[in-house]
């Protein structure tokens, strides 16, 4: 009778085998697909390193083109008969700031007479209007024109820019700008690039003349592969070598930018890399299919109960116990134990910390509403004082009242939240006492949808916003206007306060905004105040949202959702 197999012998036998085939299988599938991504990401690289490069351009002629929008706005303000010194000031100033700059001077359209210079320029001795900037801006008015320029040597490279100036006031001095720049900084900035044996980049115009090469020597074979490809990008043979050559368009000028990067390197790095993540992988499997093997039947259903315990867990259920002792291994017994005092824990934990995050949240709350201006309640009362001793004493009456009425409901008996009317019964004895101490200098008027007045709110919304508008956006000898809208808009309420007073700019609403939502910055001090009250006690869904308009006047509105909105405290 035949000897039964040994069960380690049966077990390791037709493991092996089926090991041994997964393993090939694995590897070569591996292999495969890592070595396709990898090509892929590489591929990626380069094309993220040729858009960088053209970033770098495209960001230096923006700020090219930045310098000859300002000459444009400053020459159609200035008076003919001081074209010639004004403008050559202001040349000066730019081209110390401006330092690639080596001359600027304006030429009249029609004879090329020239109308202004900077004190840095030297006479072309020729005429102008023979040169291609010249013609070239002519033909196209509208547009700046970038030019090679022929003062470049072997050590610095220059362009001309040029482009019509109008002169509205007397079309008899439209003029031609022209602005030489020397860009070597920029292009030995990007020279430095690594882009390996036979790279190099190339800027040539729509007629494929050369403007900058950063290496000459494979010209005569680069020119052609261009012309060819035109746009996009292509893997091409240049020596020997293969190269990513990337061609694109330089945007708000017509020229264009070719760059060839080294792929030899990469395809080595692809292959060596590629044999070394394969060799990792064998051996990393074949350990893990091993101990695998050992322990999956101990190991595997104890685990498969913790998982179920585990998943009531990702769904805040804290209840998960596992109440069976595992006898299997001393491991698996200790961690059932381990599980259920961590479980006991995280219990306590848990609420320990939702009491803590909430009186975090009201001292923090607290603490913004408790912010109030003193400058506002001295300067008040001096107003009062002043009216007393000129006999108004019916006038200082009215403003005692507001100004009890307005303290009355800033303190609101310690409560955090107050109705709709209270917050604008706040904000209308505020106006009230400025108007009182301030004159026909403003007038409001303040309008709330019908539905809303009793509305919870957080308090000292609106106060902060409006004393802003007095403060920063009334006119100087002007009368303002200030006007405070509530309405709802689907589940938000919306407070819109507008005033008609100086206005930002788009730069100053961008900092004032970004300065709001930065908790490090001090700009902005009551908007600060009341985005993060608001934040604090409404969440994500709560926003001020700031616009304005130079000369026109300001719009804050603050966005608070209905849902949430509670009594308390």
């Amino acid at each position: 009778m035949r000897k039964p197999m040994r069960a380690k012998t049966k077990l390791l036998v037709p493991t092996s085998a089926m090991f041994l085939s997964l393993t090939i299988l694995i590897v070569f599938s591996a292999y495969v697909l890592f070595s396709n991504n990898v090509r892929s990401n590489s591929l990626k690289q380069l094309h993220a390193t040729s858009q960088q490069v053209l970033n770098n351009y495209e960001t230096y002629f923006d700020s090219v083109i930045e310098v000859s929008n300002a000459l444009l706005g400053e020459y159609s303000n200035e008076n003919e008969d001081n074209i010639s010194s004004d403008m050559q000031n202001y040349f000066d100033s730019i081209m110390s700031i401006k330092h690639e700059i080596e001359d600027i001077s304006i030429y009249r359209k029609s004879d090329g007479t020239l109308l202004a210079s900077s004190s840095n320029y030297v006479d072309l001795s020729n005429d102008v209007e023979l040169e291609n900037w010249f013609v070239d801006a002519k033909e196209n008015p509208l547009i700046n024109i970038f030019s090679p320029s022929s003062v470049s040597s072997t050590n610095t490279y220059h362009f001309l820019l040029s482009k019509v100036l109008f002169f509205e006031k007397n079309r008899a001095f439209d003029g031609v700008l022209r602005v030489d720049f020397d860009f070597t900084k920029i292009v030995e900035s990007i020279s430095s690039t690594t882009l390996g044996a036979g790279g190099s980049f190339i800027i040539y115009d729509k007629n494929y003349n050369i403007v900058y090469c950063s290496d000459s020597t494979y010209l005569e074979s680069e020119l052609p592969l261009i012309k060819h490809l035109v746009l996009g990008n292509s893997i091409v043979s240049v020596d020997k070598h293969s190269l990513y050559l990337y061609c694109s368009s330089i945007s708000n000028t017509s020229w264009r930018l070719a760059i060839f990067i080294n792929n030899d390197a990469i395809a080595s790095a692809i292959y060596s890399f590629s044999v070394y993540i394969i060799v990792l992988m064998i051996f990393v499997i074949a350990i893990f299919f091993i101990l695998m093997v050992i322990v999956a039947n101990n190991i595997t259903d104890p685990l498969q109960e913790l998982q179920k315990e585990m998943a009531k867990i990702e769904s805040f259920n804290y209840e998960g116990y596992l109440h069976h002792n595992f006898s299997s291994t001393y491991e698996i017994s200790e961690l059932n134990r381990s599980f259920n005092q961590m479980m006991t824990r995280i219990k306590k934990l848990n609420t320990s910390l939702i009491t803590e995050k909430e009186e975090q949240r009201k001292s923090e709350l607290k603490a913004l509403q408790n912010q109030i201006n003193p400058h506002f309640l001295y300067n008040t009362l001096d107003s009062i004082i002043a009216l007393i001793e000129k006999g108004d004493d019916e006038t200082a009456q009215l403003m005692i009242i507001a100004l009890s009425r307005f303290f009355r409901i800033s303190i609101s008996s310690g409560k955090n939240v107050i109705p709709l009317n209270k917050e604008i019964e706040h904000v209308r004895n505020y106006l009230l006492i400025q108007k009182m101490r301030f004159g026909n200098s403003f007038k409001y008027k303040i309008n709330v949808e019908d539905g809303l007045d009793e509305y919870p709110v957080i308090k000292l919304i609106l106060q902060p916003i409006v004393e802003n508008s007095i403060g920063h956006g009334i006119k100087e000898g002007e009368e303002g206007f200030i006007s405070i809208n509530v309405h709802s808009e689907d589940a938000m309420i919306v407070f819109e306060i507008k005033d008609n007073g100086y206005g930002m700019t788009k730069a100053k609403v961008e900092e004032l905004s970004a300065a709001m939502r930065d908790a490090s910055t001090y700009k902005g001090v009551g908007l600060k105040n009341v985005y993060q009250r608001i934040r604090i006690y409404y969440g994500p869904s709560a926003d001020v949202v700031i616009t304005s308009e130079e000369d026109i006047g300001t719009t804050i509105k603050i966005i608070i959702p209905k849902v949430g909105i509670k009594d308390e405290e």
